[in-house]
């Protein structure tokens, strides 16, 4: 994919690691033409309407905040700023590429 923007941004940190880098593009989308679809993975409504009632049995385990964070609020722009940004790596060119730095730095 065309990559937009390739400038990466270091921000200051106070941590002992690197200082943190804004990603460029990765897609050539720009994030306001992304549709994200978001529902809720556990519909308890749904479910209740359908003679399954499970709302008591999470309720009684105490483990509601769970299901509320599943189902809780979805940051859109959020969400679109993530994907233009997204990489998929290849498992095996990863380990190819690690093994390379080992045989340079055999400490790592």
């Amino acid at each position: 994919m065309a990559s937009s923007s390739s400038m990466q941004v270091t921000v200051p940190s106070n941590q002992e690691a690197s200082a943190y880098k804004i990603k460029g593009r990765t897609m050539s989308l720009e994030e306001w033409e992304l549709n994200v679809h978001v529902e809720n993975p556990v519909d308890f409504i749904s479910l209740a309407h359908h003679g399954c009632v499970l709302r008591d049995i999470y309720h009684t385990q105490d483990i509601d905040n769970y299901f509320g964070m599943l189902n809780g609020p979805t940051y859109l722009s959020l969400v679109r700023h993530f994907w233009v940004r997204a990489q998929v790596y290849d498992r095996k060119a990863a380990k190819m590429e690690m093994d390379e730095k080992v045989l340079i730095d055999p400490k790592l």
